[in-house]
């Protein structure tokens, strides 16, 4: 991506990123495109076309563009839930403006919360009133090279398959610094459907509260609990009339799975939930003093 102001606006130009279908849908982040006026796709080729902005959901940092396009090759999906700590992964953009780089590392982490993407306003999934960040965080980090051109660009595994959408990097210079961070390709998969065909996501609300990830073993301490034996998502509150209190979930209960998927921690189970339309049913397992 490559801005640059103009008059009275910004105009954004950007080399195509995810074509995830070849009649010209293209996934990016929602920060790439955020308040542009126009957007300006160049394929590799380097036909230029104008994109219509679809939709945006900057509780997952994603967007859908469509150009007027046809027979273009698109990217095939992987499974980012069976995606291994130390397995390798390619990076794929534009960065400082660098036409098609690859980079190559290894998945560092899964289920990361950076605290990036920061969207006080509405109640979200976790359903607190006090609580009113609205993002879902459950980044793939690596350490592939990810700097300033490569976001909305794929990182993919050995097979060539999307396994994530590159979004972020921490870094103190604001360049490469060995942490980048991807959206799971299964969350976007989701938010990117729902944009294509409602033109906003209409996501799932459980209806509980749970600490902060990068607070949650201070909290722990503070209540008297040991960090190491609280295993799953620990609810620090319910939201009236939610589905968590129709169902008879109680603060102070440990969500231990969803969907007999063992939750391992709160940034998995934001991603889980938000993977989820209204009126799903799902299967919850929790502990509850001891039981």
């Amino acid at each position: 991506r490559r801005d640059r102001y103009s008059g009275d606006r910004w105009q954004r130009k950007m080399c195509i990123r995810n074509n995830i279908e070849a009649d010209g849908y293209i996934a990016t982040n929602n920060h790439v495109v955020e308040n542009a006026v126009e957007i300006e796709v160049i394929l590799p080729d380097k036909r230029i076309f104008t994109a219509t902005l679809v939709g945006l959901d900057p509780n997952t940092d994603l967007a859908l563009l469509k150009i007027d396009a046809t027979e273009l090759p698109a990217v095939k999906f992987g499974n980012s839930d069976i995606v291994e700590i130390g397995e390798w992964v390619l990076a794929v953009g534009y960065p400082f403006s660098l036409n098609t780089t690859v980079t190559a590392g290894i998945v560092s982490a899964k289920a990361r919360s950076i605290g990036i993407i920061n969207r006080p306003g509405t109640p979200n999934g976790d359903g607190n009133s006090q609580n009113m960040n609205t993002a879902v965080e459950s980044f793939i980090q690596t350490d592939a090279a990810i700097n300033p051109g490569n976001s909305g660009g794929a990182l993919v595994n050995l097979n060539g398959e999307l396994i994530g959408i590159n979004s972020a990097i921490a870094s103190r210079t604001g360049s490469y610094s060995g942490y980048g961070f991807a959206i799971p390709v299964n969350l976007a998969k989701k938010i990117l459907d729902d944009l294509k065909k409602y033109g906003i996501v209409k996501r799932g609300i459980l209806g509980v509260s749970f600490p902060a990830p990068i607070a949650e073993d201070q909290f722990f301490k503070q209540q008297g609990l040991d960090p190491a034996k609280v295993r799953g998502v620990y609810i620090t509150g319910v939201l009236k009339e939610s589905a968590a209190e129709a169902s008879g979930l109680q603060e102070g209960d440990i969500i231990q799975s969803i969907d007999d998927i063992q939750m391992t921690s709160s940034t998995e189970f934001s991603e889980r939930i938000a993977r989820h339309k209204p009126g799903d049913t799902i299967k919850l397992d929790y502990l509850r003093k001891g039981t």
